[in-house]
């Protein structure tokens, strides 16, 4: 097919005629393109795809890090907090 229509502030080109319509008129083919496009949109799942596979872990990775650094920050309020340990000193008293 081709023939070009163009669309100008004019209007539209040249209408395609029935005869055209008719000779590229073909439902096997546009089956055919279907099924083949069907299949081109669903290649693999994204976790058996390697180079998504590696993203998606590493964007988990990186959100339990996260998570790790935050909790570290701020202890949770019902935790006991821990006490310096002194050292003994030895010139005090026995």
């Amino acid at each position: 097919m081709n023939t070009r229509y163009h669309i100008s502030p004019e209007g539209r080109g040249p209408e395609p005629s029935e005869a055209e319509v008719l000779r590229y008129r073909d439902s096997a083919k546009l089956l055919h393109n279907y099924q083949r496009a069907k299949v081109l949109l669903h290649r693999k799942p994204l976790y058996r795809d390697p180079k998504a596979f590696l993203a998606i872990l590493l964007i988990v990775l990186l959100a339990i890090f996260i998570a790790e650094v935050v909790e570290k920050e701020h202890p949770p309020q019902g935790a006991p907090q821990e006490r310096p340990v002194e050292q003994p000193s030895g010139t005090g008293s026995p």
